[in-house]
Order: C-alpha cells, then structure tokens, then sequence
C-alpha cells in the first residue's frame, strides 16, 4: 500500500486551466469548493500525463 501525501496532488484553482484539462482527457479526483473563500477548486492526482499538459498550457498561455 501506498502513502499518499499532498505532493502526489495538483490542486487546480483556475477554472481556464480546469477545463483545459478536461479538454485533454485528464479527470480530476475532486472538485471542492474552499472553506477560505468559497473558490472552487479541483484535484487532481500528479501524473505524467498531468506534467505533460501543464506544461503544454504553459506553452500556450
């Protein structure tokens, strides 16, 4: 069994960027809304695929 920490995950709170990954094919874990201000968020596990599309939204934008 794997332990899990924050490090695994890309917390994603910029919807533009949201949707670009779901335009990618890329699913979140959760999408939440922030107890601090009431932004909602995603999450997503770190993966390559992930790295991959940052970095080509980075790219791009």
């Amino acid at each position: 069994m794997t332990n899990l920490t924050e490090k695994d995950f890309f917390f994603c709170f910029t919807k533009k960027l949201s949707i670009y990954l779901k335009e990618e094919g890329i699913s979140y874990i959760i999408k939440a809304r922030s107890i601090k201000d009431n932004a909602i968020y995603t999450v997503y596990h770190k993966t390559d695929e992930l790295q991959r599309a940052l970095d080509k939204y980075k790219k791009i934008n």
